[in-house]
């Protein structure tokens, strides 16, 4: 007979832990089940939110940051709505996906942001006011523009793209490097020791379409009954994408103060781009005001500072670029100065420890859970029971 698998042990300060990333106050909870069957994305594989935050209340540390269920919920707010104990289960979900992140993060930077509102604006202006000193530096030390001139000399883009192209690529691929870094630890925190030894890399590599299938299309957010609230999700997920290509493979193409015909691709291809983040963020805010007001309560900054920053970034850049094609130069680039400053600490601390993280992180999720079901499908039939007893 086969030893017992150890017990998972209770750990009395999880959910203390829990509660500095948001409010977690599922006490008036009595386990009736009614959030996890009106949830449409629920199955067999992640029954959720009950069993997580079951998981909180018992201080089952090691079973809760193993999950993945808190990933599968795409954050509709049926649950809250169909609780009879109005004991808000989207808002603990909400909160124990920041607890989350926080515990993927090998440099801890993230729990610090995320339980903070002074860290994590503090850290936005930081890099704002770093890179106000760089774009400075740049103008009066590397370019030797008078002081003077710096504010009154009209001028083009084209005599800092050299630089500004190596300054794009880092402040873009570092932060998804260092997402991509997290994706070992996921593994090891989310998959258990069994599973990372009994289950083939090539159930990994057969499953990985789900990660860009999921990533590309959103696709469990169409069972949610608002489905306005997909396409405006898939609409800014991929003019993000979009934008961060051409950054990626095109920014010397992209980035010119060559003028342009309207139809040249060099053109529609970013006014889409723009028109899909603008569409996306514009749906998800109106999905918000047309919502019951208490679903979306206790929303904290690290939920609002993504969509607020992107839009700057996105409104900022625009501006930029119809003064430079108005022949205002000065302006457009005093607009470009202030689009640098926005979207340098959107990308290096939103994106590496923020709410865009999310986008990176629910995918995964899927991924591992297809794996997981993968293997299950293909282990033996003696294999299964001898797991089941």
């Amino acid at each position: 007979m086969a030893a017992a698998e150890a017990l998972p042990v209770c750990d009395p300060t999880l959910l203390a832990d829990i509660r500095r990333y948001g409010k977690f106050d599922p006490t008036g909870c009595y386990q009736c089940g009614s959030c996890t069957l009106t949830c449409d994305l629920v199955d067999d594989s992640a029954t959720f939110p009950r069993k997580s935050i079951r998981y909180a209340l018992l201080g089952l540390r090691q079973p809760l940051v193993q999950s993945l269920d808190p990933w599968v919920c795409h954050d509709c707010g049926d649950c809250s709505v169909a609780c009879p104990r109005q004991a808000e289960p989207r808002i603990s979900m909400l909160t124990l996906r920041r607890f989350l992140s926080a515990q993927y993060d090998w440099t801890g930077i993230a729990p610090k942001l995320l339980q903070s509102t002074a860290w994590y604006i503090g850290s936005l202006v930081f890099v704002a006011a770093l890179t106000f000193l760089l774009i400075l530096g740049y103008h009066l030390w590397y370019v030797k523009m008078p002081v003077g001139g710096f504010v009154t000399t009209p001028m083009g883009l084209d005599h800092m793209f050299p630089l500004i192209i190596y300054y794009t690529l880092t402040v873009t691929l570092l932060p998804l490097l260092l997402l991509l870094s997290r994706v070992v630890r996921i593994w090891r925190l989310t998959m258990s020791a069994e599973e990372r030894a009994s289950i083939p890399f090539s159930t990994y590599v057969a499953e990985f379409w789900t990660y860009v299938y999921q990533s590309m299309t959103h696709s469990l957010m169409r069972k949610c009954p608002d489905r306005g609230r997909w396409l405006g999700h898939w609409g800014l997920a991929l003019g993000t994408v979009m934008m961060l290509t051409i950054k990626v493979f095109g920014l010397k193409w992209f980035q010119t103060d060559n003028l342009y015909p309207f139809y040249n691709p060099q053109r529609w291809l970013g006014y889409l781009a723009t028109g899909l983040i603008l569409y996306g963020m514009g749906e998800i805010f109106l999905g918000r005001l047309r919502a019951q007001k208490e679903i979306y309560k206790e929303t904290r900054f690290p939920d609002v500072a993504f969509p607020v920053l992107l839009v700057l970034t996105v409104l900022s850049g625009l501006a930029a670029h119809i003064f430079r094609y108005a022949g205002f130069a000065l302006t457009c680039h005093f607009m470009y100065a202030v689009h640098i400053m926005i979207a340098t600490p959107m990308l290096l601390v939103e994106m590496s420890f923020g709410k865009w993280s999310h986008m990176v992180y629910r995918p995964l999720a899927l991924f591992f859970l297809a794996v997981r079901q993968r293997a299950g499908r293909q282990a033996p039939a003696e294999e299964v029971v001898a797991h089941a007893v």
